[in-house]
């Protein structure tokens, strides 16, 4: 539990944004205090250059540069505008480790107290919507927990949730207070023992004129796993939306995950292992991504697909955890401008020139997807009857089909690694990675 915690997106997620946010912060102070007479930030010593490159080097990190950097130009209110944002950022983690240290409390009591102020935020990123404070993605006895307001029942409009709530835990006694809500008390929260409200859908028996309120409510999960499945996020004109929950998307994940089992049994647990939360998201000509700051979340276009489809999302997505993950702990890429420049390779998934860093992406994550499709195809030949609800009458000529394009764009991306490999832009790491990858195409190639 320990491990899962401290590898999970809450932590992790946590340390990722206050070092980002923290350097941001300094920097613009930084810029701030070197301001001309006339407060211009153009031209000047090259100390002021080159903070403004880390700066914007910083941003493009980040899923904020187009919010932060107005039509892509550094303009004098940048470092303004990035220390409002920052501090904006830094206290919403601060937020989010607070029910994160919350959940914890209710996974393991202790008869100290606890007293924890939280927030309701919208946070697309990590798939909550404006009425509920996720504790953290660690399961215990009662499952993953949140605190939800419901301000919607037939003698109430829908009402705002409170901005704050104050939470105190007393061994395994929860109470919730907010302004403008009845003050609710929990005995044995966290625990098996749970209350009608904890049941997903399930709401207290009151009657019409039951009052808005705060809730203990158990987040949905992939059934059969520790995997959370978010709410959907639907993309807009200039904004990510969080909904609500998309009725039968556990089961049909469930049957996903049911062919990865099956054909292909050590990358199942691979996806357990390394996958915290799915977020569903509604975005025309979006497959499925996830991010380095958001380590164990991913998000797949979930709508119009077949199992073998979802099955193939959360594969890849796992394999993005993973290389993130070793990110983590060697370098990979020499540093230098080389392994920077975002146009210098021909990525032959998107069609267009991609980093380094994309093409290696890119060549790892396909294997995998490689792999499971010829795995699919010898339990379809060989055992036609397992999967054959799963995958359905047209999914073996689709395999076969994708099994060969894939192979002939993995080797194209591999000819261009091996390249740069011998130019020296790959570390000592990256080039024992790329060894792996090239033995394990080969095996894939002669099966």
């Amino acid at each position: 539990m320990r491990v899962r915690i401290l590898t999970g997106p809450d932590v992790r997620g946590f340390l990722a944004e206050a070092e980002i946010w923290i350097e941001v912060r300094r920097l613009a102070l930084s810029l701030l205090k070197s301001r001309g007479r006339d407060g211009r930030l153009a031209g000047g010593p090259p100390g002021r250059a080159r903070l403004q490159a880390r700066l914007f080097d910083l941003l493009s990190r980040t899923q904020h540069l187009t919010t932060l950097v107005h039509r892509g130009r550094i303009d004098a209110a940048l470092p303004a505008r990035c220390l409002r944002f920052a501090r904006l950022r830094l206290d919403d983690a601060t937020f989010d480790l607070a029910a994160l240290v919350l959940g914890l409390g209710l996974l393991q009591p202790r008869p100290a107290s606890l007293a924890l102020v939280l927030q309701f935020r919208e946070d697309a990123e990590q798939g909550r919507s404006r009425d509920r404070i996720d504790l953290g993605t660690i399961a215990g006895p009662a499952g993953p927990l949140a605190i939800a307001f419901t301000g919607t029942t037939r003698a109430v409009s829908t009402i705002r949730p409170p901005t704050r709530v104050r939470a105190e835990l007393r061994g395994a006694t929860l109470s919730l207070k907010a302004r403008g809500a009845p003050v609710v008390v929990i005995p044995a929260a966290g625990t098996r023992l749970i209350a009608p409200d904890l049941e997903r859908g399930r709401q207290a028996r009151g009657g019409p004129t039951r009052r808005a309120g705060l809730r203990l409510v158990r987040r949905d999960m992939i059934p059969g796993t520790s995997i959370i499945l978010a709410p959907v996020v639907e993309s807009r004109p200039r904004c990510l939306r969080v909904t609500r929950e998309a009725r039968g998307l556990t089961r049909l994940l469930a049957r996903a995950l049911r062919i990865v089992l099956v054909a292909w049994p050590e990358a199942h647990r691979e996806i357990e292992r390394r996958t915290f939360m799915v977020v569903p998201i509604r975005e025309p000509g979006t497959v499925s991504y996830s991010m380095a700051a958001r380590p164990g979340i991913s998000f797949i276009n979930v709508f119009g697909k077949s199992r073998l489809d979802l099955a193939d999302d959360l594969l890849h997505e796992t394999a993005h955890h993973r290389l993130h993950d070793l990110q983590e702990t060697a370098d990979l890429l020499r540093p230098g401008p080389e392994t920077l420049e975002v146009q210098a390779f021909d990525s032959p998934w998107r069609g267009a020139r991609r980093p380094l860093h994309g093409l290696l992406h890119g060549a790892y994550t396909f294997l995998y997807r490689a792999e499971l499709f010829r795995r699919v195809q010898r339990v379809a030949r060989e055992h036609p009857r397992t999967l054959a609800s799963e995958l359905g009458s047209a999914s073996r000529a689709f395999v076969r089909k994708e099994l060969r394009r894939e192979k002939r764009m993995i080797a194209s991306a591999l000819r261009d690694l091996q390249a740069a490999a011998r130019s020296g832009l790959l570390a000592p790491a990256g080039r024992q990675l790329l060894k792996t990858m090239r033995a394990w195409f080969a095996r894939l190639d002669r099966a």
